[in-house]
């Protein structure tokens, strides 16, 4: 193999993945979203835009993007900063601050709803000192 089509090579199993497990999903969805019982409409559209919650949401929006990006950036940077001037310990707290990353959206989605469902962990042991 000639060193020319090496990070081709390479780069193939992740395009390959991304194909189906992002844009070939992305495609159902947006089929799905079209879809209505007579054919194709913007019938859901309609309906998400009449929710009596949606102007409310079109308002918190944009005002929580306004303050949680600037403030999630400057902690980021600030820590970043506070790392890259240590001498000693460094590698301990990269090791902890990543330790989040490796567990995956899912994984901690599905344990936060163990948490706080109606009959989860929290609700139960709250339940119990009442």
């Amino acid at each position: 193999m000639t060193p020319r089509y090496l990070p081709y090579l390479l780069i193939l199993p992740v395009t390959l993945f991304l194909c189906l497990f992002f844009h070939y999903l992305f495609l159902l969805v947006a089929k799905r979203a079209f879809s209505t019982s007579t054919g194709l409409g913007l019938d859901n559209f309609r309906d998400v835009v009449s929710y009596w919650k949606f102007p409310i949401l079109m308002k918190n929006t944009p005002l929580l993007v306004a303050t949680v990006v600037p403030i999630q950036s400057s902690l980021a940077l600030l820590r970043a900063t506070m790392v890259n001037k240590m001498k000693k310990g460094r590698d301990l707290i990269l090791y902890v601050w990543t330790i989040p990353l490796g567990i995956s959206d899912l994984a901690a989605g599905i344990i936060w709803l163990a948490i706080f469902e109606q009959s989860g962990f929290l609700n139960s042991m709250m339940g119990g000192w009442a």
